[in-house]
């Protein structure tokens, strides 16, 4: 079974981290009831005309970022416990034990993209790519994670692991970096590789994510529909595929088509685009959308919708007490619409 990084328990960003899933099939509830369960609480050129052409950049990482420092065997205990037991085929001292070999092999020389390891010290690749993960998945989230997972995957990839290349391959996706960073292009070469063969879902969700932020979405529906008709048995980013498929529909003006895939994806992510498509034509359901969207902490434009909602509910309302109620709850909106507010 391969264990994509980003996957739907553990990335978004890592999704974990940014997007606490509720399924919507279980919000039949109105807005209120909600709440009363959630607390509110430019290119540079050569000059001359015949200019030889120089030589590709070699880059060379300070190797001083590989630091394992502040990352000890708790702190990969702590990441692990965020997986619910999806990496866990090594103890947390034999995953430090693992980043402790890789770091070693660094220093002495190794290219950070591609290492090696002799007999004695081999670390098999799918270890290396979980322990990519888990660094992935570290909070706080510092510069020596982040490094040693891109790190990892890659070298992982290198050896042929091709669950390494397809959480390298969304990492550079998602965070922009796809086609900018010249040493991981062997790594961008092979994922063309198995999106080329069309057998892996998980590939085929990453390619599609690619369009779509190429604004090429068309194509991009296309591909995420290809994932989602081949559904592997390890199809682990379906939500993820269903979500870019729903804001695919979106960008191209098909609402209807859009939220069958937003709905089914479960995250906090699509309740934003949801809330909007319904709101006029189910406006307790589209509520309950904005408020999940808003308490992530990402899209507090909601809370001013919310507002938006309640005043035309006060203009519309039938009597003073009701005016007074939907007055309230406006204002509250429009208080936690405030970033500087906690709730």
């Amino acid at each position: 079974m391969y264990r994509h990084a980003a996957s739907r328990q553990i990335c978004s960003q890592p999704l974990r981290a940014s997007s606490a899933s509720i399924p919507s099939t279980t919000r039949t509830c109105t807005l209120r009831a909600v709440c009363s369960r959630l607390s509110v609480s430019p290119t540079i050129s050569q000059s001359r005309t015949f200019a030889a052409p120089r030589a590709p950049k070699v880059v060379q990482p300070p190797t001083d970022v590989y630091d394992l420092t502040n990352i000890t065997p708790s702190t990969l205990e702590a990441a692990m416990r965020m997986t619910d037991g999806m990496f866990d085929t090594r103890s947390p001292a034999q995953y430090h034990e693992a980043a402790v070999k890789f770091a070693n092999a660094i220093k002495k020389g190794a290219s950070p993209w591609a290492v090696r390891f002799p007999g004695a010290e081999a670390v098999p690749a799918n270890v290396l790519h979980e322990v990519g993960c888990l660094m992935r998945i570290i909070l706080p989230r510092t510069q020596s994670s982040v490094s040693f997972a891109i790190a990892m995957w890659a070298s992982a990839s290198e050896m042929g692991y091709r669950s390494a290349t397809i959480s390298l391959a969304g990492e550079l996706v998602r965070t922009g970096a796809w086609g900018r960073k010249s040493h991981l292009r062997s790594v961008e070469s092979s994922f063309k590789k198995l999106v080329s063969e069309g057998k892996d879902s998980n590939a085929l969700t990453v390619e599609g994510e690619l369009l779509y932020h190429q604004e090429r979405y068309d194509a991009a529906v296309k591909m995420l529909e290809r994932a989602l008709r081949l559904n592997n048995t390890d199809f682990e980013w379906k939500h993820l595929c269903q979500l870019c498929l729903g804001r695919s529909y979106l960008k191209l003006g098909k609402a209807d088509e859009a939220r069958g895939p937003l709905e089914a994806s479960g995250y906090t992510d699509a309740d934003a685009e949801l809330g909007q498509m319904l709101r006029t034509t189910e406006p307790e359901r589209a509520e309950v959308h904005m408020y999940m969207s808003a308490l992530t902490g990402l899209r507090l434009d909601m809370f001013r919708q919310l507002a938006e909602l309640e005043f035309e509910k006060e203009a519309n309302a039938a009597n003073k007490e009701a005016k007074k109620d939907h007055y309230l709850w406006a204002m509250e909106w429009s208080r936690l619409a405030n970033p500087k507010e906690q709730f």
